[in-house]
């Protein structure tokens, strides 16, 4: 069997970690597979269990990754998003030919999938894939890709999206219990870090220097995910470096707020990239379009 021959945990654990991990939330990756949260639990509890160490934090309101769990969903977001390009390119062959447009899960999650139900209403007759990896997107499968900050690697391709800002972020808890800072008291913090392998994205050491502060920072929590990074300051873990524009609807309901009354222009912007393949050109052209307007 493919488990053994791999010397894998069960495929069902794994399906049940990588949700959880994705979503800072027992409850949440429940209802996305459809189980009980007490079956998700039951999950994670055995795959801990098989590889002997802790994979999650409880904290309020959700769960946090362990440095042992924040390597393991690197793994098996890579292997899933992998299997998921393939299971894609496989299936084209054989269906209706859709739109697939590569992005950032937080891209994904917090900009793209909202303009694509909006345009889904528009145009109901064409389909859009999403492939969804904080990984940097190679080769031609996607159709159209969304990245922030490679705009020279594709030179002469790319087109801009948006520009953004950088803000502190935090619970509104954490922001009421302390003071406005000072640059110096902010950087003493309990700071949310960032660290996916896509080196790209500003970090709070590259923020604070842009503002002129160039002493020690507060080592804070580590992440390699953003969704996660914001679901952790939104439980009150620390101050989180907030892309304004895509975190907005959370400033909009409340969950976090900004904090200190700092704000830095992103160095780069957020671009759309063609990919090569030439079907579909003009439902391509339709939501490349959509997009930038």
């Amino acid at each position: 069997m493919a488990r053994a021959f791999y010397d894998l945990p069960p495929m069902t654990t794994l399906v049940a970690f990588e949700a959880a991990a994705r979503h800072g939330s027992f409850k949440t990756a429940a209802a996305e597979l459809n189980v009980t949260p007490g079956a998700v639990s039951h999950q994670i509890k055995a795959l801990e269990g098989e590889l002997g160490v802790a994979l999650f934090e409880r904290v309020h309101r959700g769960v946090m990754l362990t440095e042992d769990g924040q390597d393991l969903f690197t793994a098996v977001q890579g292997a899933f998003s992998g299997m998921s390009r393939s299971l894609a390119q496989i299936k084209r062959a054989d269906t209706e030919r859709a739109i697939t447009v590569a992005a950032t899960t937080a891209v994904s999650a917090l900009w793209l999938t909202p303009r694509v139900t909006r345009f889904w209403r528009e145009r109901p007759d064409i389909r859009v894939n999403q492939i969804v990896s904080d990984a940097r997107v190679e080769g031609s499968g996607p159709d159209l890709i969304i990245e922030y900050g490679l705009a020279e690697r594709r030179a002469g391709q790319a087109r801009e999206l948006f520009t953004d800002v950088l803000v502190p972020v935090a619970s509104p808890e954490f922001v009421a219990s302390r003071p406005v800072p000072e640059l110096a008291a902010l950087a003493a913090m309990p700071l949310i870090h960032m660290t996916a392998p896509n080196t790209n994205w500003t970090t709070w050491k590259r923020w604070f220097a842009g503002l002129g502060y160039e002493g020690p920072l507060a080592r804070g929590t580590k992440v390699n995910n953003y969704m996660i990074a914001l679901q952790a300051a939104q439980d009150g873990v620390g101050v989180v470096l907030g892309w304004k524009r895509l975190v907005a609807p959370m400033l909009e309901d409340g969950s976090l707020v900004a904090f200190g009354g700092y704000q830095l222009p992103a160095p780069s912007s957020f671009t759309i990239t063609r990919g090569t393949s030439t079907d579909a050109q003009e439902s391509v052209d339709l939501l490349e379009a959509w997009l930038l307007r």
